[in-house]
Parts: structure tokens; C-alpha cells; sequence
């Protein structure tokens, strides 16, 4: 049997090379140990399970699960000659990403507060991209992620709705407070989270055969939609409606017309049950006078201090997590700009700026390639779906970065990471399909 087929190269995906012959004696690490243990860390990353059971904080079972899946890792890599990561463009332009940042660091504001910033946040972020481009490197694989991922993203929409519905609410916004997550730690990161899950269970939707399994995914993606909702994050509401428009017209280009029955169903819906506080709070938009609580000029005024920390230092920026600490040293109020482009250009100049726009742009190019060329292999239309998904998840988290400070969250490093894979798996099966004739 010939030897199953590794990724790495120039292209969107990575050209499909042979994997090399093992050494003699040599046993490489089983990869799915460290898909395991990439699963169990999205788990812990998602529902924060140390909260609800004391004794796991002990264990420190976040970074217990990743050392899990970084050691399998490294293992099979090593064991196998292969290398570290396949060189994708989202790759290429993470690297650069990363190598800029790590310049800004000893010419920043604050080195020390940098480091912090980039060992405990940034530095996790890009370990679970390069593990998600590399190990989720089946269909099945990337099923199982996005699944658990929308599961996951259904039990904070229910926690949401929960502390909603009991008024459990943050005094000074009233709000819901959010959760002792990292991904949900206030109810706009909340709404950020349930957008781009949402976009994953879109695209899961279509490759749901059994009726049980779609009713349970149906309601899981109803109650992302409240969860939505009860956050009352304006940000969240328009990466909501972008998600809606750019979902429509993906459908309407493969179902036609019919498919604009399901948005107009969902927008009627939301508009009939969603409180009225929550449509006076949209009407701030457009009319921040409106905001009684002030955090729309608040946050008009965090990103004009963002521009001008650009216009001071346009090469390097004041350094990776430093543009608060900048403002809190003038006097200024402990703030960052709720933008994470104003927000990477603050911090990493505007070469750094760029770089990230790029990075982000390519990743939506490297799922929107493999959906394409997917689509035209009848066989895999399931795999299409996923990387549909994938692609609205990454213009999910574009359209809400503009509402959020989270350039080096994990937020966005989850889909890119899966439109490098799903990528990869496109170019294998293309690949295998045009070796099959000559073969034969």
C-alpha cells in the first residue's frame, strides 16, 4: 500500500508531496494523540470546566491538554522526518505576523508587559493554528472539530440565556456579565464566539443526514442565535446580519431562490421575539446621543487614541498588548481601541497592520479556494460544506474584529487554522484525482 500522503508547499494548500519512508525501527507518536489532545484543549478553551469543578484548577487542565497534543506533536514529526508545518499562505503570513511582533517587543513601551502578552496569549494562539493546519488532516477530523465546537458554542449560548433570563447582569452595563472564559469573558467577546460558531454550523448543516442529528444541530444554531441576542453586543448584531447576507447569497448561488426563504424566516423570527431593550439598545447605532451608559462614545474615543498612538509611531508601534498601558501612562482612562485592526497598528505599526489584514484576507482565500474546487468533485460536496463554513467563520470574525480588541485571541486563529487544513485536504483529493487515470 502506498504511504498516505503529507501536505506541505507553495500553493493555497500546500502541494502533496509522498511522505518519506520511516527509518528503520523508528515508531512515530500516533497523531491522533495530539488531535486528542487538541479536542480535550477546545473543550477546556470553550466551557472552562475548572469553574464548575474546583479540584481541575489544580490540575491546570488547560495547559495540561496542550502540552498533551504539542509533545504528540513534535513526536510524530520527529519520528517521521517530516516537517514542522506545512507552508501554507496563512502560514507564511502568521510567520510573518509573529516575526513582527516579536521585533516590536524590545522597542515597545513596555518589553516585560509584551512578553506577558505574547508567551500567555499570542504564543497559544499560533500553537493551536499550526496544530489545527497539521493534525486536522481528514474529513472526519474536521467534522469532529467543528462539531464539538458548535456543541460547545450551544452550551455558552445556554449559560447566556440562562443568567439572561434569571437577571444575573453586570450593574454598571446591564448586561449579561459573561463567564469566566476566555472566550467569553464579557457579553461582546460572547457574541463574537457565537458568530463564528454559527458560521461553522452552517456549513456543518448540509453534510447532517439523520433527521435527529439536524434537529439537535437546528437547535443548537437557535440557541447561538439568542445567545446572540441576549448579549445585546451591537457588534455582535451586525457580524450577525453580515454573516445572514453572506450566507444567503453563498446558498442562493448553489440552491437558488428558494434558499432566501430560510433568512427572511430567521430575520421575521428574531424581530418578532427579540425584546424590546434590545432593539432600543440597535437604535444606538446609528444614534449614540441614545446610549444612556456612554460606551458607544467611549469607545469612538478609545479608537482616535488608537490613531494617534499610529500617527506617533507608524514603524513599530508601541509594542504587542501595550497601546493601554500607553494611554493609562498620559492620564487617560484604562482603555483599548475595540478594534483589533486600529488596535495591531497601534501596537505593531503599520507594516504590522497590513501583515494582519493580509493574513486574515488569505485565510478567507484559502477556504473560499477549497470550497471551489470541492464543489466540482461531486464526491466530496460534504467536505465543500465544511469549508463553507470555514470561510463564513473567517468573515464572521473580519466583520466583528472591527467591534473587538482581539487581534492576538484565539478567536480568529480556530477557523484559520481550519481553512489551512481544509485546504490541504483539497489539494490531496485533487491530486489523487488527476494521478487516478494515469494510474489505471
Amino acid at each position: 500500500m502506498a504511504p498516505e500522503v503529507a501536505f506541505g508547499g507553495d500553493d493555497v494548500a500546500g502541494r502533496a508531496i509522498s511522505a518519506p519512508d520511516q527509518r528503520a525501527g523508528a515508531r512515530p507518536a500516533p497523531r491522533s494523540v495530539a488531535f486528542g489532545g487538541l479536542m480535550l484543549f477546545t473543550f477546556v478553551l470553550f466551557v472552562a470546566p475548572q469553574n464548575f469543578v474546583p479540584g481541575l484548577q489544580a490540575l491546570m487542565v488547560a495547559k495540561l491538554t496542550m502540552g498533551i497534543a504539542i509533545v504528540a506533536y513534535l513526536a510524530n514529526r520527529s519520528a517521521t522526518g517530516r516537517p514542522l508545518t506545512l507552508m501554507a499562505p496563512p502560514v507564511r503570513w502568521a510567520l510573518a505576523f509573529t516575526a513582527i511582533a516579536i521585533l516590536t517587543i524590545p522597542l515597545g513601551f513596555w518589553p516585560g508587559g509584551s512578553v506577558s502578552v505574547f508567551l500567555d496569549l499570542f504564543g497559544k494562539s499560533l500553537v493551536v493554528f499550526v496544530l489545527i493546519a497539521n493534525v486536522v488532516d481528514t474529513p472526519r477530523r474536521a467534522r469532529l472539530l467543528v462539531g464539538s465546537m458548535v456543541g460547545w458554542g450551544a452550551v455558552l449560548a445556554v449559560m447566556a440565556i440562562s443568567q439572561y433570563r434569571s437577571g444575573t447582569l453586570d450593574p454598571t452595563a446591564d448586561r449579561i456579565a459573561g463567564f469566566e472564559s476566555q472566550l467569553a469573558a464579557n457579553p461582546n467577546d460572547l457574541a463574537l464566539t457565537l458568530n463564528i460558531l454559527l458560521a461553522l454550523a452552517l456549513g456543518l448543516l448540509p453534510t447532517i443526514r439523520r433527521v435527529g442529528r439536524r434537529v439537535l444541530l437546528l437547535g443548537a444554531m437557535t440557541l447561538m442565535v439568542a445567545g446572540i441576542v441576549v448579549s445585546y453586543s451591537r457588534g455582535g448584531f451586525l457580524t450577525l446580519c453580515v454573516l445572514g447576507v453572506l450566507w444567503t447569497a453563498q446558498a442562493v448561488r448553489e440552491r437558488g431562490l428558494p434558499a432566501l426563504g430560510a433568512i427572511a424566516l430567521v430575520a421575521l423570527v428574531l424581530g418578532l421575539v427579540a425584546p424590546e431593550t434590545y432593539m432600543s439598545r440597535l437604535a444606538t447605532i446609528t444614534d449614540s446621543k441614545a446610549d444612556t451608559t456612554g460606551s458607544a462614545e467611549e469607545r469612538w474615543e478609545s479608537m482616535k487614541d488608537a490613531v494617534g498612538l499610529i500617527a506617533e509611531r507608524p514603524l513599530f508601534g508601541v509594542g504587542v498588548g501595550n497601546s493601554r498601558h500607553v494611554i493609562v501612562a498620559r492620564g487617560g482612562d484604562d482603555r483599548e481601541a475595540h478594534n483589533a485592526y486600529l488596535k495591531v497598528g497601534a501596537e505593531l505599526g503599520v507594516g504590522g497592520g497590513i501583515v494582519y489584514v493580509i493574513l486574515v484576507a488569505s485565510a478567507w482565500l484559502a477556504a473560499r479556494s477549497a470550497r471551489r474546487r470541492l464543489l466540482r468533485r461531486p464526491g466530496h460536496r460534504d467536505l465543500a460544506a465544511l469549508a463553507g463554513g470555514v470561510q463564513l467563520a473567517v468573515a464572521a470574525f473580519a466583520v466583528g474584529a472591527f467591534f473587538a480588541p482581539v487581534p492576538y485571541h484565539f478567536y480568529f486563529y480556530y477557523p484559520a487554522g481550519l481553512a489551512v487544513a481544509v485546504s490541504a485536504l483539497a489539494a490531496r483529493i485533487v491530486a489523487a484525482a488527476r494521478r487516478a487515470p494515469r494510474e489505471a
